[in-house]
């Protein structure tokens, strides 16, 4: 009997140790994983629509980041802007497949666009992600990006990144169109910026600077 019971904790200590090392394991590969094998750009295309996500796609509406790729650079990928570094980050990848918006959306919501209430498809995506980065103040641009060494060409785009600095206004409140393709600002978010009295640039100006911008 002290046999078996000795047998028998020996087995669970061993047991317990190895669920360890494995869980201390699983932290460890949870986001790297996660970012580089099950949220990759193929995964990513295979529900949304490649002419509005994939530059590499035929009449792409979209464009690479950078645009020109620097010695020492690598492409962007679509986790790099829209999954931010972190563990917990790396759970909205699941969550959002689960939810699947993106595979369901495609249907068309012709009631509402009849009526004139539709929103099309792409500017909802737009506005959802817009105010993502306003929330977590634009944090994967951050993470490539130091908003202190980016120098702009034009003196509007210097004058607009001193302001930015000064009143700690976030990347994402300017540069609202870089890479997908063009989607208007909301009305609620032009208003609110009269309110305010704000002095930032015309979107389109913006636009029309962005690949002047060293960023």
């Amino acid at each position: 009997m002290q046999i078996a019971r000795l047998f028998s904790r020996r087995v669970a200590v061993i047991a317990g140790g190895i669920i360890a090392v494995m869980f201390v394991g699983w932290l460890f590969a949870y986001e790297p994983v996660t970012r580089n094998v099950l949220a990759t750009d193929d995964i990513c295309i295979y529900c949304h629509l490649k002419k509005e996500y994939d530059p590499a796609a035929r009449l792409s509406f979209t464009k690479s980041h950078p645009l020109e790729l620097e010695e020492g650079e690598v492409q962007t990928t679509c986790v790099d802007c829209h999954l931010p570094e972190g563990f917990w980050y790396a759970t909205f990848a699941y969550t959002h497949y689960v939810s699947a918006t993106d595979l369901f959306g495609h249907f068309r919501d012709r009631e509402g666009e009849r009526s004139g209430e539709w929103i099309p498809l792409s500017a909802a995506r737009a506005y959802r992600v817009r105010d993502r980065y306003l929330e977590y103040d634009s944090n994967p641009c951050r993470v490539c990006h130091i908003e202190e060494e980016i120098e702009p060409t034009r003196d509007r785009g210097k004058k607009a990144h001193e302001d930015a600095l000064e009143t700690k206004e976030t990347c994402m409140a300017c540069h609202t169109n870089l890479v997908h393709r063009y989607v208007d600002l909301r009305e609620i978010d032009e208003e609110e910026s009269d309110d305010e009295d704000s002095d930032d640039l015309d979107d389109d100006d913006l636009d029309d600077d962005d690949d002047d911008l060293d960023l």
